[in-house]
């Protein structure tokens, strides 16, 4: 990871499926892979809108939905637990990509990303990974600055080599150059 890393560098995952599918099968797949952020729904190659895992599960749970939703397309619960999905560029930065989520209504912050590629197909990204992306890099600029710094600071001092037994000769000259306000203050007082 750089400072500049896209959101292309992450893990991804990729769980779509279409408005027909079942959402006994969206329940069988996020039990076998529990890592899924969620399912994006499609028709045809068009995405309709995304639901997390949690949304899903959180949803199933309440008596009654279980047996109802999982004989009936996913499509149905599109309108209950879809939400506004924060679409991507591949090349969006990891930085740009953390404000920007964050920035979300707080009901959605921890939503999961869908991602565009290059070649137009969509995948997820889990905030917690962009998150661990995105305190990479800090760690990485934190550990930085000391080196810079030091390089830096040769490189003035190269720049301007300072002479042990002159102090500063340039400050000196400047301390003793007489201001051109003084003349006309010495007339003023005459």
């Amino acid at each position: 990871m750089t400072l500049y890393s896209t959101v292309g560098n992450l893990p991804f995952h990729d769980f779509q499926v279409n408005i027909t599918t079942s959402g006994k099968r969206v329940a069988e797949k996020f039990r076998l892979q529990p890592e899924l952020p969620g399912v994006i729904i499609t028709k045809s190659t068009k995405m309709l809108g995304m639901i997390s895992q949690v949304r899903f599960l959180e949803y199933m749970k309440l008596p009654g939905n279980k047996d109802f939703y999982s004989k009936k397309p996913v499509s149905e619960l599109l309108d209950v637990l879809s939400t506004p999905p924060l679409v991507l560029s591949e090349n969006f930065q990891i930085n740009a990509a953390v404000l920007t989520a964050l920035n979300r209504p707080k009901n959605y912050v921890y939503e999961p990303i869908v991602i565009v590629l290059s070649n137009g197909n969509l995948r997820l990204i889990d905030l917690h990974d962009l998150l661990l992306a995105q305190s990479e890099i800090l760690l990485k600029a934190y550990k930085m600055i000391p080196n810079r710094t030091e390089k830096y600071q040769s490189e003035i001092s190269e720049l301007f080599p300072q002479d042990e037994d002159n102090d500063d000769e340039h400050t000196g000259l400047l301390l003793e150059s007489k201001s051109p306000v003084d003349p006309i203050k010495n007339k003023l007082k005459k």
